[in-house]
């Protein structure tokens, strides 16, 4: 079963519990506490449908992402890097949403780049921790969040190229900065909604958050995050678990009050690289 496949199934579940947990009388008017609960367990209702609508709309803009640098790394096969048609098949990753492309050689060297601004970092070394991974099956592979070589953070969709006559002869690396490409998805999707949203690596790097001052920070050593064990404890079940849900006391979006902050989260990513997307709402 695919990443997806078991993402929704776990938030279907959460749906259910929250829809059985809240059950809400089928006829007559509700007053008093019994509106309160209600309208409680609707915007309840609503997390859990809003965190299923952002997750499949993530995942699927990544799959596809994804299947646009596979193919590309299938059509380069029996060209030379240097060639026309392996440039312009680079130059038209780069024209969607990646901000880079580059072909790596099997010793881990980028041998050609595009857009043409990063031509200086071909022949650079990338053969780190990452690529070591990739080299191991030599099948799609999703990075981490790293640092490139041209300065930027940036996770690197992989895929291998094959010669015509099946001899590994290195990847394509389709480069997205994260936290771009996060914000233009999220933020139409959760504009006029009560919640906003913060994406983590399961290493506790924050990749996305409605706070960019926060992108980059280290949930578990930031000093920023150590005055909040509801937060770390919130943090370290996320590590743990795929999707759930809890509350953590955290500052507000001005940084100038504490809150209670209700969170719901799920997971995406491809070929075993998980992030965890939380949403969020303040409660008090």
């Amino acid at each position: 079963m695919s990443l997806k496949s078991n993402s929704l199934l776990a938030l279907a579940a959460l749906m259910t519990l929250l829809l059985t947990a809240n059950g809400i009388a089928a006829s007559g008017n509700l007053t008093g506490n019994a509106a309160g609960e209600k309208a409680s367990a609707d915007l309840k209702d609503d997390a859990a449908l809003s965190l299923l609508q952002l997750q499949s709309e993530i995942q699927g803009k990544l799959s596809d992402q994804d299947a646009l640098a596979g193919r590309a790394a299938v059509q380069l096969s029996g060209t030379g890097p240097d060639g026309e048609t392996a440039q312009e098949i680079m130059r038209s990753l780069t024209e969607s949403v990646f901000n880079e492309a580059t072909i790596i050689s099997p010793q881990g060297l980028i041998v050609a780049a595009k857009p043409s601004s990063y031509q200086d970092w071909v022949g650079a070394n990338i053969s780190d921790q990452q690529w070591f991974e990739f080299l191991k099956s030599r099948s799609p592979y999703q990075t981490g969040v790293f640092r490139a070589v041209e300065g930027y953070d940036a996770v690197a969709l992989i895929h291998p190229i094959f010669s015509q006559t099946g001899e590994f002869s290195g990847a394509l690396s389709a480069l997205i900065n994260p936290g771009e490409y996060l914000k233009g998805i999220i933020d139409p999707e959760l504009s006029g909604t009560p919640f906003t949203a913060w994406i983590m690596q399961k290493d506790g790097l924050i990749v996305y958050d409605a706070d960019p001052s926060q992108e980059g920070l280290m949930l578990f050593q930031d000093p920023l995050y150590q005055p909040y064990p509801s937060l770390l404890e919130i943090g370290r079940k996320m590590v743990e678990n795929r999707s759930g849900k809890g509350s953590y006391f955290f500052l507000n979006k001005e940084h100038n009050q504490n809150v209670t902050k209700e969170v719901y989260w799920t997971t995406f990513g491809l070929h075993g690289s998980e992030f965890r997307l939380a949403l969020i709402r303040v409660v008090s």
